[in-house]
C-alpha cells in the first residue's frame, strides 16, 4: 500500500485482496477502494460470491454487493457448488431464497438449499427453520418432492412448517398429475390406500390423500375377466367365454406376473367380486348363469352357496352385516346374509 501511495501502481490478487480493501477503508482511500472493488466485481465466482457478498456488506461496496448478490441468484440452482454456501446469515439468506429473480427450475432446488443450509449447523440452525420455511412457494414444488420428502421431513414435522406442505399439497391439481383424461381407463380397482387405473397396458396407482401417482408395471388381463385387490394383490376372477379361473399379480414385486390361483367351482363370464370379513363372495347372474360362491382365503377353498333369487348383472357392495347387489339393467337391489345364506 506504501508503494500504491507513491507510484499509484499496486497488484491486486486473490490473496492480498481482503487485507487491501481493509487498509484502504482504514486510510480513507476512497481511490483504492474503489479499484479493489472493480477487481473483485470481475472475478466473482462460484468459488467466492459467498466471501465477496459479506466483504462488499462489511465495507460497503455497494456494486460489489449487487454483483455477488445477482451471481448468487443466478447460480443457485447448481448451491451445492457455491464455496461457503452454508456460511450465508439466516437475513441472507431469506433474502436469497425470497427474491423473485431466483435461478431455479422450481421450488424443490429451494427447499433442498435451505434443508442444507440448516444442516450445516443443525443444533443452532433448526430453530431457525420455521423462519425460513414461509419464504419457500411449496405450491411451486413437484408433487414427488411434496409427498416422499418435503411431508416427510423431520425439520418440517418438527416444525409447525407441515401445515404449509399440506396447504401445497390439497392445492395441486389432479389434471397436472394424470397422464390422460380419466375416461380412458378401462378399469378401476380399488384398495384401502388408493385406486389402481387401468388403461391397456398401463397402470397407475392414485393416493388422493397425497394426490400422488404412481406408475406401475403392468400385464393385461382377459378384459372380461372382474379385478379386486384383495390381500395386497389385484386378482383376476373369470373370463370371457365363462372360465373359473382366478389369477394374481402383485405389483410390488420388479418383474410382475400373473400367477394361478385356486380356480373357482362354477364358470363364470365377468362376474360381482365383493369381499365380506375374510371371505370373497363372486355373483353371476344372467347368460343363463345364476351362481354365487364363496371362497375361504385360509382354507384355499371355494363352496356354492344360495343362488340369487332374480337376475341382477349390476354391483355389489358390503354394509354391515350383509351383501348388497345393486343395479343393472333390470333396476333391483338383493341383500344377501353371508352367515346364515339366505338372500
Amino acid at each position: 500500500m506504501v508503494k500504491f501511495f507513491y507510484t499509484g501502481d499496486i497488484k491486486l490478487t486473490a490473496e492480498n485482496i481482503k487485507a487491501i480493501v481493509a487498509g484502504s477503508e482504514f486510510l480513507c482511500c476512497k481511490h483504492l477502494k474503489a479499484y479493489c472493488e472493480e477487481f473483485l466485481m470481475g472475478n466473482v465466482g462460484l468459488s467466492n460470491c459467498i466471501d465477496y457478498y459479506q466483504l462488499g456488506k462489511i465495507f460497503n461496496l455497494k456494486v460489489l454487493i449487487k454483483t455477488a448478490f445477482d451471481f448468487i441468484l443466478s447460480k443457485f440452482r447448481e448451491f451445492r457448488e457455491i464455496s461457503n454456501f452454508d456460511k450465508l446469515t439466516e437475513d441472507e439468506l431469506a433474502e436469497v431464497v425470497s427474491c423473485d429473480r431466483l435461478n431455479a427450475e422450481n421450488e424443490d432446488v429451494v427447499f433442498e438449499a435451505v434443508v442444507h443450509w440448516v444442516n450445516a449447523d443443525l443444533d443452532v440452525r433448526e430453530e431457525v427453520f420455521p423462519r425460513i420455511a414461509p419464504l419457500i412457494r411449496f405450491p411451486f414444488c413437484t408433487q414427488t418432492m411434496l409427498t416422499d420428502k418435503i411431508c416427510c421431513s423431520s425439520l418440517v414435522l418438527k416444525s409447525e412448517c407441515i401445515q404449509l406442505a399440506h396447504e401445497a399439497v390439497c392445492e395441486m391439481k389432479w389434471e397436472t398429475l394424470m397422464p390422460c383424461n380419466t375416461a380412458t381407463f378401462d378399469r378401476v380397482v380399488t384398495s384401502p390406500f388408493g385406486l389402481y387405473l387401468i388403461e391397456k397396458s398401463n397402470c397407475y396407482f392414485v393416493e388422493p390423500k397425497l394426490k400422488r401417482l404412481t406408475t406401475l408395471p403392468w400385464k393385461p388381463a382377459d378384459k372380461w375377466s372382474t379385478l379386486a385387490f384383495i390381500d395386497g394383490k389385484i386378482f383376476a376372477f373369470g373370463g370371457g367365454p365363462a372360465s373359473k379361473s382366478v389369477k394374481s399379480i402383485n405389483l410390488k414385486e420388479s418383474n410382475p406376473k400373473w400367477k394361478s390361483e385356486q380356480e373357482m367351482l362354477h364358470e363364470v363370464f365377468n362376474p360381482i367380486i365383493v369381499q365380506f370379513a375374510n371371505k370373497v363372495y363372486a355373483y353371476r347372474c344372467g347368460w343363463g348363469t345364476s351362481v354365487t360362491q364363496e371362497f375361504d382365503p385360509a382354507l384355499n377353498e371355494w363352496r356354492m352357496r344360495s343362488q340369487i333369487p332374480g337376475c341382477c348383472c349390476g354391483s355389489a357392495v358390503a354394509l354391515g352385516d350383509k351383501i348388497y347387489v345393486v343395479g343393472g339393467i333390470e333396476r333391483v337391489c338383493y341383500s344377501y346374509d353371508p352367515k346364515n345364506d339366505e338372500w
